[in-house]
């Protein structure tokens, strides 16, 4: 066991070899938090279907490392697998506990040609009375270090660690580090929600990290209460305006 947990935390974590099986009550632990939705755009095709465009940032406030590990069981992350993922989380003394999740991730079919976790983000855009009239079709992310917030330290999770690839150990790593984010461009395939046929009114775009229907989420944060953004918009024929927005955590 002692040889397997060394192996996967090696995989983005340089330094001391990792030997906790569960994370201590002085850990540092990551916290996921998500800014409001911006740069709305809607873009209609030559066909008249509608698509609204905006851009996502999910930003790690936590004291430690959102550091994630893909692997399969036969040893090797190969295109064809499904992964299995661990979540590593940083000692006080600088090694790495590993818990293993339910998350997957999977080989991305969008042209990036990188693995993403499945579903850690989800958007919904809602009426001002809560009902669910669209959802983002982006359903995975790669997760590196490309919005600082607040860090004076250089990105750690980036293409120098092979960032969302598969290793030469057969195991893929990313994540987000202390005080970094991560951004996803309107400009980015599937980054968008269907609005044709809606009409024009007030409606609220919720961005949610970690949404997963099991208690806590499927990973290990300091605060789970801090996981959605959203942004108030009005819609008027390919116009949008934000009314309101949720403050920055």
């Amino acid at each position: 066991m002692a040889a397997t947990v060394i192996a996967l935390a090696a995989v983005v974590a340089p330094g001391p070899m990792p030997t906790h099986a569960t994370h201590s009550e002085d850990a540092l632990l990551p916290d996921l938090a998500v800014l409001a939705p911006r740069d709305f755009r809607i873009v209609v095709r030559d066909s008249g279907r509608r698509l609204l465009r905006f851009t996502t940032i999910i930003v790690n406030i936590g004291n430690g490392p959102f550091q994630l590990s893909g692997y399969d069981d036969d040893g090797f992350a190969a295109k064809k697998d499904i992964l299995s993922v661990n979540q590593q989380i940083l000692e006080p003394d600088g090694t790495f506990s590993r818990h293993h999740t339910a998350a997957t991730m999977f080989w991305s079919g969008d042209g990036h040609n990188h693995w993403h976790v499945t579903d850690l983000q989800v958007s919904k855009l809602q009426s001002l009375e809560d009902e669910e009239v669209g959802s983002v079709k982006k359903v995975g992310f790669c997760f590196v270090d490309n919005f600082r917030y607040g860090s004076s330290k250089p990105p750690h999770y980036t293409q120098a660690i092979s960032i969302c690839q598969t290793k030469g150990n057969g195991r893929v790593p990313m994540g987000v580090s202390a005080k970094w984010g991560d951004t996803y461009p309107y400009t980015f395939k599937y980054q968008w929600v269907d609005i044709t046929g809606l009409p024009n009114g007030d409606y609220r775009l919720r961005v949610i990290a970690d949404p997963a229907d099991v208690p806590g989420g499927l990973f290990i944060e300091s605060n789970e209460t801090n996981n959605v953004g959203w942004a108030k918009i009005r819609i008027q024929g390919r116009q949008v305006t934000v009314l309101n927005k949720s403050a920055r955590p």
